[in-house]
């Protein structure tokens, strides 16, 4: 009853990132937040949890909270089993107490006040959402409240009725959409890596592009994934694209063999 179907074509050149989620949750369920578990969810949590990251890091110049950026950090390293789930808890627990401590005067606050607090608020709530116990909620959550506060920082002021309101969101769930074929590729084919690609040179510059966030790099892990005779199409044109990667990018992972 509550299955999402998308065609490839759909996936491919999609711009809702809220469909192309609940297609990968394999849910249509209205209240994605009431539902305690997704049977038929296609994708990892790993790589839903480092989305919910990824939408966090796309935005994150104009969330300027140190405790949003660590807690996206533990995040991220939970994600990669780099991180205990007491350390995911504890520091969920810490983004939960600044935000209930600020709750009161961000629920009265009008004007001036508001668009100060809100680069703040929408901080804590990203990172929090990041850390959330469940990573496709995580995932869903954190896309559709990154491009809401990408349009309210945007335009300061102006309500969600706003046309630069919506230009703004539109404008961020595009790049949303990208980054969920980023990290997930194309679900309709899944690409088999040949051990030969995996020489030295390319799995350590795998490494490195994915510790160190080096994205700039992924260019140069396509030239050398081609000259170890890696002749699939989909993962040349992906590693040589200027579009927005993120940790988790497909090509990466299927180098790394992480999932």
């Amino acid at each position: 009853m509550w299955n999402v179907e998308m065609t490839e074509e759909e996936w491919c050149g999609g711009i809702e990132p809220s469909r192309m989620l609940r297609f990968l949750l394999g849910t249509n369920f209205p209240r994605i937040q009431a539902l305690e578990a997704f049977p038929d969810c296609k994708v990892s949590d790993r790589k839903l949890r480092l989305f919910a990251c990824a939408c966090y890091h796309r935005i994150r110049h104009l969330l300027p909270d140190p405790l949003a950026r660590a807690a996206v950090e533990v995040a991220e390293r939970f994600a990669d089993g780099e991180a205990t789930s007491e350390e995911r808890e504890r520091a969920a627990a810490q983004v939960r107490a600044r935000l209930d401590a600020m709750e009161g005067r961000w629920r009265a606050s009008r004007g001036a006040e508001h668009e100060a607090l809100l680069p703040t608020h929408e901080a804590l709530a990203l990172g929090g959402m990041a850390l959330w116990a469940e990573a496709p909620k995580a995932a869903y959550y954190a896309a559709s409240n990154a491009h809401l506060a990408w349009a309210a920082l945007m335009n300061p002021g102006e309500g969600p009725s706003g046309s630069g309101f919506f230009t703004s969101r539109l404008a961020e769930e595009r790049a949303q959409a990208d980054l969920l074929r980023c990290i997930f590729g194309n679900p309709f084919r899944p690409i088999v890596a040949e051990p030969a690609w995996r020489t030295p040179e390319v799995v350590a510059l795998a490494r490195a592009i994915h510790d160190d966030k080096a994205f700039d790099r992924l260019v140069v892990l396509a030239d050398a994934l081609a000259d170890a005779g890696c002749n699939e199409k989909s993962i040349l044109v992906h590693g040589r694209s200027k579009a927005g990667h993120a940790r988790g990018c497909w090509v990466v992972d299927l180098v790394l063999g992480r999932t």
